[in-house]
């Protein structure tokens, strides 16, 4: 059977037997491929754990049941292969997820293209609180989507925010996409996937589990073009995910509290230590999301496929179904690798788009 498996049903099984963000299961895809991965696991080749869940869930039920589960919540499994995929992901190297388990009437690409992660303590104060909704009605405005974990406290500041400015916002759970945690933000995950997404590298009915939040914060840091934490405590579990910010070099803000205040004594010192800049305003956080000047010695052609990306990625044929006869195709191409050259756009998953 294994060896019939493409290379979506390979991931569907390795996401179902492994944990997330393992880097050894993900070496191994990236070695192998998916369905090569799974057949040396059946064979016994590599992590005996892994081998022996491989096995058990290729013996069971397990994929019939996540499938239904997640059929049940209108979701999908997307891989590197889809066009929803975001290519930030792609910074996580092994670590990235072998696929993500997604709900939502949004496409986590488009999200994610210009995105923040907005995170912070669990018991945050009203002051918290109130900066993180801010923060998040002003990235609505500015086209900003908001990236964050669902918990009480900074995170669900910060979707409500993005809610009410109605933008669009990703909640990254610890748990399964058909599980509501914590229980009380069922309403909460419901109103985010009207225009949002709400995803998971574990599979559908996978409970919560300690690790698994530190784990998930990998996910929002890659996500995000920025990252900033309203308030965390000196143990803070915001505090990871800032740590791979700055692992992936992402930018990463911090808002700081009264220095009296435990809660905001993890961002004091990050402050202190060079790890995160301090926002001295919201408005200090979106220069991030400015576009830079366009040189202004663009060609006429170079002007007008710049000013059509401007509105949005764009395939090699959107542009030339755009351009119509004005542009032969091959003139079109050399335009846009020289613009690549000039580091003006790139081609990702979406189509061609500005850097």
């Amino acid at each position: 059977m294994a060896s019939k498996l493409n290379d979506r049903q390979a991931r569907l099984i390795i996401s179902i037997s492994g944990e997330p963000g393992d880097e050894r299961a993900g070496q191994t895809v990236a070695e192998f491929g998916a369905p090569d991965a799974v057949q040396r696991w059946l064979s016994g080749h590599g992590a005996e754990a892994m081998c022996k869940s491989v096995e058990r869930v290729m013996n069971s039920r397990l994929i019939e049941q996540a499938v239904k589960s997640l059929n049940a919540v209108r979701g999908r499994f997307i891989t590197p292969s889809d066009e929803e995929w975001p290519d930030s992901l792609d910074d996580l190297d092994v670590a990235a997820p072998i696929g993500l388990w997604c709900v939502g009437g949004g496409s986590l690409s488009e999200i994610t293209q210009r995105s923040l992660a907005v995170v912070g303590a669990r018991s945050a104060t009203t002051y918290g609180q109130r900066i993180a909704h801010e923060i998040s009605v002003q990235a609505s405005q500015e086209n900003v989507g908001i990236v964050s974990g669902a918990a009480y406290g900074i995170d669900a500041a910060a979707h409500r925010g993005a809610l009410a400015g109605q933008g669009k916002t990703v909640a990254v759970l610890a748990c399964g996409v058909d599980v509501a945690y914590p229980v009380s933000h069922r309403g909460l995950l419901s109103n985010i996937t009207d225009s949002g997404v709400v995803v998971s590298e574990a599979p559908p009915g996978a409970k919560p589990h300690k690790h698994r939040f530190l784990i998930r914060n990998r996910l929002i840091a890659a996500l995000s073009q920025s990252t900033v934490v309203v308030e965390a405590a000196l143990r803070s579990g915001s505090l990871s995910t800032s740590n791979w910010a700055h692992v992936l070099n992402r930018q990463i803000w911090g808002i700081p509290g009264p220095i009296t205040s435990a809660t905001s004594a993890g961002v004091h010192a990050a402050i202190r230590d060079n790890m995160m800049k301090i926002a001295t305003s919201v408005d200090d956080i979106f220069q991030d999301f400015k576009s830079p000047a366009l040189p202004t010695h663009l060609g006429l052609l170079d002007g007008a496929i710049v000013a059509k990306l401007s509105e949005g990625p764009r395939s090699t044929n959107e542009l030339a179904i755009h351009f119509g006869s004005e542009v032969d195709f091959n003139d079109l191409q050399a335009a846009l690798s020289l613009l690549e050259i000039r580091k003006l756009v790139v081609l990702s998953n979406l189509g061609w788009k500005l850097i």
